[in-house]
């Protein structure tokens, strides 16, 4: 009889691998959409399936597969899969292994998907050994931004937020509903944006919040409209994300805030929204080409 496996609980991973995530984004406050980074020996795991949609993607050693039906496949390196939430499949490698598992929780993409299909169910289907850049990429820079954060213990800078992994999330799912689901009907999409009004009163909320942890969902509900519409819009009356909007106004208030010698650059870090004064010494840099002490040097 197959498991049922929720890939956020510990306890759960250790029926199906021996060895627990090295990377997870338990500890993090995003919003439908977990991440485990494994290196795992060889191994082979029991018939399962999970309540989340799982995309997995291989970074090393072949991993071999069988589905319910029992269609075997062998994933390679730069490979990834698609399992349908509450699939029955097995996995098995020969010798050790290096992967990647997104989660995304079901009620996020229904969510998600209503928003933009005429549907009032999609179903995702399962995919095996497709090679999607995308995939990987969107795994790849999730592990990197999780690495940061706990190198430099950073809870609350602008990658690593939850702003960017709702962001990355919707955008995830978008894609699956794309490439590999059973939709149909075209995407919904305005292409006016906000309303002059709409636009005036979010910038304004985050201008007022630049040092707290913004949220894609909390300057969604300013409007109010729900995230993924929202952030459609935003990027329409911009000509930026929201994280590329706040960030740079995060890296001009900063430089409104060094001309005041009296503030050190701590405490501007902290008054701008990052937690990591090393992190906002890079984000300036990439912004203004100088650290903020070379700016303040030269005003």
């Amino acid at each position: 009889m197959a498991l049922e496996i929720d890939y956020t609980k510990d306890d759960q991973i250790l029926q199906v691998y021996p060895q627990l995530p090295l990377l997870s984004s338990r500890g993090e406050t995003w919003r439908g959409l977990h991440l485990g980074y494994y290196r795992q020996p060889a191994h082979e795991t029991p018939e399962h399936f999970a309540k989340q949609y799982i995309i997995g993607i291989d970074l090393e050693s072949p991993v071999w597969q069988s589905d319910k039906s029992h269609q075997e496949s062998t994933n390679c390196c730069g490979t990834s899969c698609i399992y349908p939430a509450n699939y029955t499949f097995q996995e098995r490698w020969a010798k050790d292994t290096e992967f990647i598992d997104l989660y995304l929780e079901p009620a996020f993409l229904t969510c998600v998907a209503s928003e933009v299909i005429d549907l009032d169910r999609v179903e995702i289907l399962y995919h095996r050994t497709v090679y999607d850049p995308f995939l990987q990429q969107v795994g790849l820079l999730l592990k990197s931004e999780l690495e940061l954060a706990l190198r430099h213990d950073v809870t609350s800078s602008p990658l690593t937020s939850q702003l960017y992994a709702e962001s990355m999330a919707t955008t995830l799912v978008m894609h699956l509903l794309k490439h590999y689901s059973t939709a149909k009907s075209p995407v919904q999409s305005s292409q006016e944006g906000l309303s002059p009004a709409s636009l005036r009163r979010v910038m304004a909320y985050i201008h007022e919040h630049l040092a707290s942890d913004l949220s894609l969902t909390a300057v969604a509900g300013v409007v109010p409209l729900s995230p993924h519409y929202f952030a459609t819009l935003f990027k329409q009356s911009t000509g930026e994300t929201l994280l590329q909007y706040i960030t740079r106004c995060r890296i001009e208030r900063a430089k409104e805030l060094l001309t005041r010698r009296s503030l050190a650059i701590a405490d501007i870090c902290q008054q701008v929204g990052f937690s990591d004064q090393s992190y906002f010494t890079r984000v300036f840099r990439r912004y203004s080409h100088m650290t903020p002490k070379a700016y303040r040097s030269r005003l």
